[in-house]
């Protein structure tokens, strides 16, 4: 017993030393079991589980020690893998902690940056069509001059540039509003029956396929999940640049399809247009980003760059595919209904 004794490591001596005691004592209750560690034979730290029983003979009324029998259990693994569980937990905790503060940190940061967007849609809103307002009530003044032949032609065809400018100003300006918006509408999902979304945005463009011949080809549209307004203004956008871009076509050609993935369903428009060069395809989706001249194709630069942010926040992909002079194919993923998604 002395010899175990000396190999306790310091910190549990004493109190094993006591348990030893107090089972050793007349009217104590002759065992004792404790857990410590102690230094091995060959001098490597081990934890032990000791268990002691002693034996007791009474004479003349006293009752006296005199036999003892313990077992030793070496529970080294055990003690390794609930320490090696302790810090594993604890570092789960200290991420826990961390990501939590980065989740505050962010939210704060978000919560600024929506602040100064607000601000900023608001000067756009504001400060900026207050000079567009002026400018363009003086040149419909210096206009009703010119009617006078006040102006020479010159400067009445200076006056229609200017006009025409300030009214693109306009444009872009509400382009602008409407992309920064659309970035922070709140989304209200639901089972969408793409097919008549399509349909609807079809006979949204019919006065302005007087005296054009298009062949249309809509497929089958499976439901989606997702924002019917958003997901409304991602078709028109879609089929608005299909019918600016296949203009030049005597027949234009515009498919309206999908194709069914895993986990995803892929939508496209697809016109026989002047399409582009593929090389230019990380354009596209830009804001204000434009691969042909606003004098030859009307247009602010913002209609993509909503479809991207629309389907982006539906947890989808856009891309397109195309080659100069031989049309282009627009695409859009949306997640696969999940069963239980609430129903329209």
């Amino acid at each position: 017993m002395e010899a175990l004794l000396r190999r306790i490591h310091p910190e549990a001596r004493t109190r094993v030393e006591e348990s030893v005691r107090k089972a050793m004592e007349p009217n104590g209750s002759g065992h004792y079991e404790n857990e410590y560690r102690i230094l091995w034979p060959d001098g490597t730290p081990r934890w032990i589980i000791s268990k002691g029983q002693v034996f007791f003979r009474e004479r003349d009324g006293i009752r006296k020690p005199v036999r003892f029998i313990g077992a030793i259990l070496d529970v080294t693994a055990r003690r390794q893998a609930e320490q090696a569980l302790w810090e594993s937990e604890q570092q789960v905790r200290q991420l826990n902690s961390e990501l939590e503060q980065r989740v505050i940190q962010r939210t704060s940061q978000l919560q600024a940056a929506n602040k100064e967007l607000e601000a900023f849609s608001y000067s756009v809103s504001h400060d900026l069509r207050a000079p567009l307002r002026h400018i363009d009530g003086f040149v419909d003044l210096l206009q009703e001059s010119a009617s006078a032949d006040k102006l020479d032609p010159a400067s009445r065809e200076y006056l229609r540039i200017i006009g025409e400018s300030a009214h693109r100003m306009g444009r872009l300006i509400d382009a602008l509003l409407a992309f920064s918006r659309m970035g922070r509408a709140a989304l209200h999902k639901t089972r969408v029956n793409m097919a008549e979304l399509v349909r609807a945005a079809l006979q949204d463009f019919r006065y302005d396929l007087e005296g054009r011949q298009i062949e249309w080809v809509v497929g089958e549209l499976p439901e989606a999940f997702g924002d019917r307004s958003l997901l409304r203004q991602v078709w028109l956008n879609l089929v608005s640049n299909a019918l600016k871009y296949s203009r030049t076509r005597s027949i234009a050609r515009i498919e309206i399809g999908s194709i069914s993935r895993p986990g995803e369903v892929v939508f496209f428009v697809r016109d026989n247009g002047i399409g582009f060069d593929m090389t230019a395809a990380g354009k596209l989706f830009g804001v204000f980003q434009r691969l042909h001249p606003a004098s030859e194709f009307e247009g602010t630069g913002i209609g993509l760059a909503n479809v991207r942010r629309i389907i982006q926040r539906h947890d989808g992909k856009t891309w397109a595919e195309a080659a100069p002079d031989q049309g282009a194919t627009f695409y859009f993923s949306l997640p696969t209904i999940q069963s239980g998604s609430d129903a329209s």
